[in-house]
C-alpha cells in the first residue's frame, strides 16, 4: 500500500494550466464555505509543492472578496441574525470598525475564526473593500506559505527526495512558526478586542 501511495504522489506535483485553473476556483469557492482551509492548503503543497501558494493566495482572495460582497450587499439580514447569534464574532466585527485593517490583518495572519466565518462578518462592517481586499491578500501570505511548505516538506519526506531526518526537522520548525504566530495573533486580538 505504501508503494502505491508513493507511486500516486509522484504522479501528482506536475501544476499545468488545468490544475492551476482547478486549484484557484476551489479556493475560491473555499471562501464561501466555513470550513477550516488549513487540511486543503497543506494538501495542495504536498500535491504541488510551493508553486501551489500563488494561486491559492490570488484564488483565496477573490473568493474572500465574493463572499465579503455577498454578505454585504446581498444577503446582509441573514448575515446580521448570525453574527447577533455568535457573540465573539459581533465583537470581532465591533472591533474591526475601531482598528480596521490591523483587526483584519491579525484575523488573516492566525484568527480563530474560519476564513469564510471571517468573510462574512467582515461584510457586515464598515470596513471598505479596497482595504479589505489589500489586508486579506498580504497577510494570507504567511499561513499559505507555511502550510504549503509543510506539505510540501512531508511529500520530499515521502519520495526521499530529501533526508528524513531534514524534512522532520524542517516540518517541526514550521509547525512551531506557525503555533507561534497563532497564539501571538490570538493574545493580541485579545487585547484589541473591545469587551462585551
Amino acid at each position: 500500500m505504501t508503494a502505491d501511495l508513493v507511486e500516486w504522489v509522484q504522479r501528482l506535483g506536475q501544476l499545468s494550466g488545468s490544475s492551476a485553473l482547478a486549484l484557484g476556483l476551489f479556493f475560491a469557492a473555499a471562501g464561501f464555505v466555513v470550513l477550516p482551509r488549513t487540511p486543503f492548503i497543506i494538501a495542495a503543497g504536498a500535491a504541488f509543492g510551493l508553486a501551489a501558494a500563488p494561486i491559492i493566495l490570488v484564488g483565496g482572495t477573490v473568493g474572500s472578496i465574493a463572499a465579503f460582497l455577498l454578505s454585504r450587499h446581498l444577503a446582509a439580514g441573514r448575515f446580521h441574525r448570525w453574527l447577533e447569534r455568535h457573540r465573539r464574532l459581533d465583537v470581532i466585527a465591533r472591533a474591526v470598525d475601531l482598528e480596521g485593517w490591523k483587526i483584519v490583518a491579525l484575523l488573516r495572519l492566525g484568527g480563530p475564526v474560519p476564513n469564510a466565518a471571517t468573510n462574512y462578518m467582515l461584510g457586515l462592517t464598515g470596513i471598505d473593500l479596497a482595504t479589505y481586499a489589500i489586508a486579506t491578500l498580504i497577510f494570507s501570505i504567511p499561513q499559505i506559505v507555511l502550510f504549503c511548505f509543510l506539505g510540501a516538506t512531508g511529500r520530499e519526506s515521502l519520495l526521499g527526495g530529501s533526508r528524513l531526518g531534514t524534512g522532520l526537522v524542517s516540518t517541526a520548525l514550521a509547525v512551531i512558526v506557525i503555533a507561534l504566530i497563532s497564539w501571538r495573533v490570538r493574545s493580541m486580538l485579545r487585547k484589541s478586542l473591545p469587551t462585551p
